[in-house]
């Protein structure tokens, strides 16, 4: 199944960000677990962390500077 991500809202504090999909599902997820490793290690930066955005179509959420990313399908199944 195909899941399309409409709004993200990223909150730096506690590494997590709020995704709401094109169906109106709403997931949180949380990324605190994964700091600690590799390049990951970046978003430990709340300025970075906050420079998330949303991939093309709505496929993935980016951060683009830093050559991260996640699939929009995967965040829902984790979360």
């Amino acid at each position: 199944m195909f899941h399309q991500i409409k709004a993200i809202e990223p909150n730096a504090k506690n590494h997590s960000i709020k995704i709401t999909y094109s169906d109106n599902a709403i997931i949180t997820a949380d990324f605190s677990d994964l700091l600690e490793k590799g390049v990951m290690t970046k978003l430990k930066n709340p300025v970075v962390f906050n420079q998330v955005q949303i991939g093309n179509k709505g496929r993935s959420i980016i951060w683009q500077e830093q050559a991260i990313d996640f699939c929009a399908g995967s965040l829902r199944l984790k979360f």
